[in-house]
């Protein structure tokens, strides 16, 4: 059973210029709430009892939310400004025990993501789908027992593309324990170290599952034309899916 999740909000969201006006992307509002509140709610629905917000740019503006909520809890990286999202995982060190989720705060997803990964029978998992075009992707090549072999946004560097990174993973202790340890060698030389990259550093050591769910409503939102795809085409999918689900659900209680 997975009872904790961790959340990676350091960064910046330069691309998206005005359009945040001045927050954190995950405070971006398609709905009701800004996108990273919808995140907690769907976490919170799925059995998650504790959700730590790593935070950077703006991160009184999560420190506000987690009054809200009892559930959530949030760790600074002081560092945010020179620093890679792995960084400000390596900063939850603390408080990250047993098996947990790992999500990227300015996602929008189907709850179904998350059930996947919390049913999945493998401890290490990367949520994948097929390829959206949106733009900005990241490239997964697998192996033939589908576990990752590497990922990439550089489309070259991918001998080929099996899947797209949704940006969702669970994590065990034991794979956690070795990302910091190979984190820990790289920050001599530099902050700048995606949680992504050290994924496939650990793989010869740890065996990832690359669970690929082909048609599975979600998107990033890094710059303006993702903004617009979310908006107008992946978030009504969304609540439309999440709805049915819901609905059904109910009829089978």
């Amino acid at each position: 059973m997975i009872e904790t999740a961790a959340i990676l909000a350091g960064g910046r969201g330069t691309r998206l210029g005005s359009l945040t006006q001045g927050m954190p992307k995950g405070f971006l509002t398609l709905g009701g709430d800004p996108i990273v509140q919808e995140s907690i709610e769907k976490l919170i629905d799925c059995g998650i009892s504790q959700i730590i917000i790593g935070t950077g740019f703006g991160d009184h503006y999560y420190e506000q939310l987690a009054s809200q909520y009892t559930q959530v809890r949030c760790v600074k990286n002081a560092a945010f400004m020179n620093s890679g999202s792995m960084y400000t995982m390596y900063q939850l060190r603390n408080l990250l025990v047993g098996r947990f989720l790992l999500l990227e705060s300015d996602l929008i997803y189907e709850r179904a993501a998350l059930e996947a990964l919390i049913q999945s029978e493998d401890d290490n998992v990367v949520l994948a789908s097929g390829l959206t075009h949106s733009g900005d992707e990241v490239y997964i090549e697998t192996d033939q027992a589908s576990n990752l072999v590497t990922m990439s946004k550089d489309r070259l560097a991918v001998s080929q593309v099996d899947a797209e990174l949704v940006g969702i993973c669970s994590i065990s202790t034991e794979a956690y324990s070795a990302m910091c340890r190979f984190a820990h060698r790289v920050f001599n030389r530099t902050l700048q170290l995606d949680y992504e990259d050290v994924l496939v550093g650990i793989t010869d050591d740890i065996p990832i599952h690359v669970l690929k769910i082909n048609g599975l409503a979600w998107a990033e939102i890094d710059d303006e034309a993702h903004l617009l795809r979310a908006r107008e085409v992946v978030y009504p999918e969304i609540l439309s899916r999440d709805e049915s689900a819901t609905e059904q659900n109910m009829l089978q209680q």
